[in-house]
């Protein structure tokens, strides 16, 4: 574990530069295209390092009231990541099976909204469900 600067300090000090130094004497369409493609990659990068404990914990509770799974989750993030991937998978069973729990439409709209939270905030103003 490092002190200062931190993994998401390292990104933004990265994705500024991008931005502020590079970006602006860049010409061809094309690669200023793909520059700020990096820029906005690095921007998910550290919204993910920053967030995803969060909303993986978040995600294993909405799905545990789904699935009626007992017991708190790991604290390890790697365990409860393979933990929220087995919770899906049943619940993609129950699913097929036509055996969908109550409640799974607004937990999955719940993790769709998370999943925006990393992927791209701003889809998250215009976000309506079907």
């Amino acid at each position: 574990m490092q002190d200062r600067p931190t993994a998401p300090e390292l990104l933004d000090a990265v994705r500024d530069f991008i931005a502020t130094e590079l970006l602006p004497t860049v010409s061809d369409a094309r690669l200023r295209f793909r520059t700020l493609v990096a820029a906005n990659l690095l921007d998910m990068l550290r919204r993910e390092l920053v967030l995803e404990p969060a909303l993986l914990r978040a995600e294993w509770e909405r799905l545990a009231g789904l699935l009626g799974d007992a017991g708190p989750p790991l604290a390890n993030e790697r365990e409860l990541a393979t933990m929220v991937a087995a919770q899906h998978k049943a619940l993609c069973t129950l699913i097929r099976e036509d055996r969908t729990p109550n409640g799974t439409f607004a937990a999955l709209m719940d993790s769709v909204r998370a999943k925006l939270e990393i992927a791209n905030p701003r889809y998250l103003d215009s976000f309506e469900p079907v």
